[in-house]
């Protein structure tokens, strides 16, 4: 009985155990070569205080852009780009695991509040002009983000992709396609419970040009207007060998 009531008050402290995650990633740096046609990357992590309620969201963001979305109309007989609508701070890289499906973990105001799911992040501005589109048709401009992304598999969400093991043990499986963005990464981990996170861990990640890539990025952005005049006197040289070898008779 004694030994019972002991093992009792050792167990005690665990049970009530503060909530707490930590979380790394395999690789802290991701290098894109000429040959680079996509990547994994596993983040894993350890939980403290887990109970039957909690669940876990993932999420790995790019870096921010500013992005203008405008509305193909025909116009005397050509299509112009017409009704512009700026989206600031729009994540490049966007892609989210979870336990489980992530309306089921939370509700939308509590993912809203944290910066959770492409939705939330996704805030037009419009002038003041009298075309402005109204809250219904901003809808559109929103969906066209998101499809443009998808497309490219730059934005993913994956319910039930964050596995849980034994222990408090998780990790989730995070795919980079061919076209990802350079820049800093942030990965960020969050344990939700009753609808609510109640703990959360960052981490970061580097993608980088490597190898010729990187050689050919730098003189891009490092002397632009050389590199411009290099790729047209390139294309003056190809079109002009193309012409003595193709014009032959």
């Amino acid at each position: 009985m004694m030994m019972l009531a002991l093992a009792l008050l050792v167990q005690q402290p665990m049970v009530n155990e503060a909530p707490g995650i930590m979380a790394a990633l395999t690789q802290e740096t991701v290098e894109i070569r000429e040959n680079f046609a996509g990547t994994s990357l596993v983040l894993y992590g350890a939980t403290r205080g887990l109970t039957l309620r909690d669940e876990i969201v993932v999420v790995l963001r790019g870096p921010d852009q500013d992005l203008r979305v405008m509305r193909k109309r025909r116009s005397f007989g050509i299509w112009v780009n017409t009704t512009p609508v700026d989206f600031p701070t729009v994540p490049s890289y966007y892609a989210m695991a979870s336990s489980l499906p992530i309306d089921v973990i939370a509700p939308p105001e509590s993912l809203a509040r944290n910066g959770i799911g492409l939705d939330s992040l996704l805030h037009p501005q419009t002038g003041p002009d009298e075309d402005s589109p109204d809250e219904a048709e901003l809808e559109n401009y929103r969906a066209a983000v998101l499809r443009a992304g998808s497309r490219d598999a730059l934005y993913a969400e994956t319910p039930g992709g964050v596995d849980v093991l034994d222990g408090g043990l998780f990790r989730a499986v995070l795919k980079m396609p061919p076209r990802t963005p350079v820049g800093n990464y942030t990965a960020e981990v969050y344990l939700f419970r009753d609808g609510r996170p109640v703990a959360s861990r960052t981490t970061s990640l580097r993608v980088e040009k490597a190898g010729f890539e990187r050689l050919v990025y730098e003189f891009a952005h490092n002397a632009p207007m050389i590199y411009g005049l290099f790729c047209v006197a390139l294309a003056m040289l190809a079109g002009y060998l193309a012409a003595v070898i193709f014009g032959r008779d």
